[in-house]
C-alpha cells in the first residue's frame, strides 16, 4: 500500500559534480551537442542512404530524451544513484538515502514511482510528492 500523507526525508549522501575537462557539465550545453549530434546522423543518412545511421542516431536520441526530461525534473532516478540538475543547469551524481518515518528501516528508491522500506516491503511512498 502506497502512502500519500506521509513525509519522507531522503538526505544526500554523495554528491559528486559532474565535469568535462575541468569545467562544470551544464544541462544546456548537453542538449545542444546532442541536438547537433542528431541532426548531424540525420543529414548524412539523407546524404549517404546508409541504414546504420538511424541505428547510431539511437544513441544520440536517447540521451537527448533523457537530458530534457533531466531538465525539466531536475532529478532523474537509476537505482541507487540519480542525476540532479540545480537550477543553474549544473549536473551532479547524488546518492539519496532516508528512514522509514512507520519502521524507521532505510528507504531506498524502488523504481520512478515510489520509494520503498528495505525492513518492511510494505511500506511505499510515492517519490514525488516527498
Amino acid at each position: 500500500m502506497k502512502k500519500k500523507n506521509e513525509k519522507v526525508k531522503l538526505e544526500r549522501v554523495y554528491e559528486k559534480a559532474i565535469k568535462i575537462f575541468g569545467k562544470q557539465l551544464k544541462i544546456t550545453r548537453v542538449i545542444l551537442i546532442f541536438s547537433a549530434l542528431l541532426l548531424y546522423f540525420i543529414a548524412l543518412y539523407y546524404e549517404t542512404k546508409n541504414t546504420t545511421l538511424i541505428f547510431l542516431g539511437i544513441i544520440p536520441f536517447a540521451a537527448l530524451i533523457l537530458s530534457i526530461i533531466l531538465l525539466q525534473k531536475k532529478i532523474l532516478y537509476f537505482g541507487e544513484y540519480s542525476f540532479e540538475c540545480s537550477n543553474a543547469g549544473d549536473v551532479y551524481l547524488t546518492k539519496l538515502k532516508g528512514n522509514c518515518p512507520i519502521c524507521k528501516g532505510e528507504l531506498k528508491i524502488a523504481n520512478s514511482e515510489y520509494i520503498q522500506c528495505q525492513k518492511n516491503k510494505e511500506h511505499k511512498f510515492f517519490l514525488y510528492e516527498n
